[in-house]
């Protein structure tokens, strides 16, 4: 790539389009993300276990609909599918007040909400994973990937204080109904876009089970996307075992409030906007390979900063600021040359089911994070289950610092499947 990037990808109109659209749709979903639990907490009295159960069920999808809603991407035109997933979205979040309103609303329907809710996001993130590399030239997919994700750092810094001041002003269902616009709005913004993306392949008699079968052995034997894979999936792990007992520990163990764990999230999601605006700087320097070593290798330095927080406030806040801030620098690095990494060893018209693939082999581990993360805060405190986090980091930075991902210099071509059912063949 060239220092000529960044404004020939500002001159790419359609990319404006569909970055704007993007940007909205995921405000949209942070939003939702803290109206649909109030709603069930303040307004409909819901117990922990039933808000529990409410998260688990936005997050099932990942496991549940992942694997197959990746092979039936591969099989549709993904901006038609980007726009009708934010439509439904919008359907969805205005009949859920209109529901409450009525006065006939109840948990178990939010349980069915939040679960269609993420299975929509699940479709949506495919679509637009498949749709991005089909819509800007290969050279410029590490800048795409770097606003995409300067979006999604945006969005949740912005996201969660937008949705608290809704929600104070017109309450939670009045919030959620105006939430139904923001994804109305992405999905107009999306319908401007003059690109037409390519037909999808033709329909063969691989059978659906068959095609996930071998979109997990096109992922094995790639020796770029099994090492992302087992990687992702092992610091996903981790990451949901630190997110879980982190309000605990800064609370409980630091004697600090509600609104401190906020502001620390909130520095890192600032982060995650730095590291977006400098990977591409840092891959022109370094080479792919080299800059998702450097950038989770920051963002394992800066786990590890977490368990040393005590003593005077200010100490407290400097060590937790500063690691939010390059955790969140490090990490978005390393994510946007992975997310372009990805999307260039695999076939376009493969993209959707591979990552299908490793959605559900990455993202499947954040539930049983979750887990770990409390049954270790029981048995062995809230501080030694951070330090065994910072360590399950450092353990997935080794596995790509001893693989053939660290000596990138230049992407890939795509990987040549061997798998009938993968390379779409009768």
């Amino acid at each position: 790539m060239t220092t000529s990037t960044t404004p020939n990808l500002w001159r790419h109109a359609d990319f404006v389009r569909y970055w704007t659209g993007e940007s909205i749709a995921r405000l949209g979903v942070q939003i939702t993300a803290l109206a649909l639990p109030l709603l069930a907490v303040v307004d409909l009295g819901a117990t922990p276990v039933q808000a529990g159960l409410l998260n688990g069920a936005q997050f099932a999808p990942y496991l549940l609909v992942t694997l197959f809603a990746g092979v039936w991407v591969d099989r549709v035109r993904p901006r038609p599918f980007l726009i009708a997933t934010n439509i439904i979205r919008a359907g969805l979040l205005a009949l859920v007040p209109a529901l409450f309103v009525a006065g006939v609303l109840t948990i178990h329907q939010l349980y069915v909400a939040g679960f269609v809710i993420g299975t929509l996001a699940v479709l949506y993130d495919l679509s637009s994973s498949t749709y991005l590399p089909s819509l800007v030239e290969r050279d410029l997919l590490t800048a795409a990937n770097s606003r995409v994700q300067g979006s999604v750092s945006a969005a949740r810094i912005g996201g969660p204080g937008l949705g608290g001041l809704l929600v104070q002003a017109i309450s939670v269902p009045v919030t959620l109904f105006a939430n139904a616009v923001v994804h109305l709005i992405s999905a107009l913004v999306l319908v401007t876009i003059r690109h037409r993306d390519p037909a999808p392949p033709a329909r063969t008699r691989t059978g659906v089970v068959a095609e996930i079968g071998a979109s997990l052995r096109f992922v094995r034997a790639d020796p770029y996307l099994r090492v992302c894979a087992f990687r992702a999936g092992f610091n996903n792990l981790f990451f949901m075992a630190m997110q879980t007992v982190f309000p605990l520990f800064v609370i409980r163990s630091l004697g600090a409030d509600a609104a401190t764990v906020g502001l620390v999230l909130a520095v890192g999601a600032a982060g995650s906007l730095i590291g977006a605006v400098l990977a591409a700087r840092v891959g022109n320097r370094l080479g792919p390979g080299p800059a998702i070593v450097a950038g989770f290798g920051v963002g394992s330095f800066a786990q590890a900063l977490i368990p040393l927080a005590g003593g005077p406030d200010w100490l407290v806040l400097t060590v937790l600021f500063g690691s939010f801030l390059l955790g969140g620098i490090g990490t978005t690095i390393g994510n946007v040359h992975l997310a372009t990494l990805t999307q260039s060893v695999t076939p376009r018209a493969l993209l959707g089911r591979t990552t299908g693939a490793l959605r559900f082999l990455t993202w499947g581990t954040m539930p049983l994070g979750a887990l770990l993360g409390g049954w270790l805060g029981d048995l062995v405190g809230l501080r030694p289950t951070l330090v065994i986090t910072a360590l399950g980091f450092t353990a997935s930075l080794l596995l790509v610092l001893n693989s053939p991902v660290a000596r990138l210099r230049t992407l890939p071509q795509p990987s040549v499947p061997q798998d009938a059912a993968v390379a779409g063949r009768d």
